[in-house]
């Protein structure tokens, strides 16, 4: 999510106009991780590790206009874990240990993210399954972590690798099971509450989801996603800072597949991309994001 020092810095990206000069967003927008109608049994346990990637010289303005810039590139490692506290009662945690941000004229920069904490409770279980969660999300991440220019080393661009506000994602989810098939589906929606940073009050965000997967061969899952990420309310027009997702909106799909290794070890591998399906491209970087995991089961 980087963004230039309002206090002076100015623009030193050559390929760049002016206009990209004033904000620029949270580029990788995280994808909502395993939203579904389920809660782990007691006890029962999901770890995962993973590293993502991304390359884009594809940014969308808060308008929707696709500006063609020098190429970002942003690799991230997180930890993503579930624990079954009881039955109906799950706490997931989704935390970024490193992310990696750079422009090809900068040096690269890193740092930790934005913890997210999500309580989540069993409304129905058996028949229909059926969730609803919050989502706190801690602002522990660097929120100011500036890169030097590689052309002109009195420049810097500020490419933070948390958003610096605190915000609460409130989420209700449904899923299902063929019981005589190895397919699931979920749908989901989420409402995301935000908060401000440095004296700038963030716009809130709606989001919804789909997802369906298949068991083949008991051996490997693969699944499909639809996302998608709108802003509600605030006058973006005249936003004076954009660069902390504030405006974003995208519709994304991925397609992922995990296989077992050793005894509960899965290796897990996710492709994902974005389109104007939904929601029109806004403020982002839109470029496929590879993701590979491996992640520990305990039932």
């Amino acid at each position: 999510m980087p963004h230039f020092n309002k206090f002076g810095t100015g623009c030193f990206f050559t390929a760049l106009p002016l206009a990209f000069c004033l904000g620029l967003s949270f580029l990788l927008p995280s994808e909502a991780a395993a939203q579904s109608g389920w809660t782990k049994g007691k006890k029962e346990g999901f770890y995962q590790l993973s590293f993502q990637s991304m390359n884009s010289n594809d940014y969308y303005t808060l308008g929707g206009e696709l500006l063609e810039t020098n190429q970002f590139s942003q690799q991230s490692l997180v930890f993503y874990g579930e624990y079954g506290v009881t039955d109906r009662f799950t706490i997931i945690a989704n935390l970024p240990l490193q992310t990696w941000n750079g422009f090809e004229t900068t040096e690269r920069v890193s740092g930790l993210g934005d913890l997210r904490l999500e309580f989540k409770h069993s409304i129905l279980k058996k028949y229909l399954p059926l969730s609803i969660s919050i989502a706190p999300e801690l602002p522990i991440g660097k929120a100011n972590n500036f890169a030097k220019s590689t052309i002109n080393d009195f420049e810097q661009i500020n490419l933070p690798s948390g958003d610096g506000e605190f915000n609460v994602w409130s989420t209700l989810a449904s899923s299902f099971a063929l019981p005589n098939a190895p397919f699931y589906g979920t749908i989901f929606a989420s409402y995301n509450m935000r908060t401000q940073y440095d004296g700038v009050q963030f716009s809130d965000q709606f989001a919804l989801g789909a997802e369906i997967g298949y068991h083949i061969a008991q051996k490997v899952w693969v699944n499909a996603r639809l996302n998608a990420l709108a802003t509600v309310g605030g006058d973006l027009l005249i936003a004076t800072d954009f660069v902390r997702g504030d405006g974003t909106e995208y519709t994304s799909f991925s397609f992922g597949a995990s296989v077992p290794v050793y005894k509960k070890i899965n290796l897990s591998i996710n492709y994902r991309n974005f389109n104007d399906l939904i929601f029109d491209r806004k403020n982002l970087y839109s470029a496929g994001v590879v993701s590979v995991g491996v992640y520990y089961e305990r039932k």
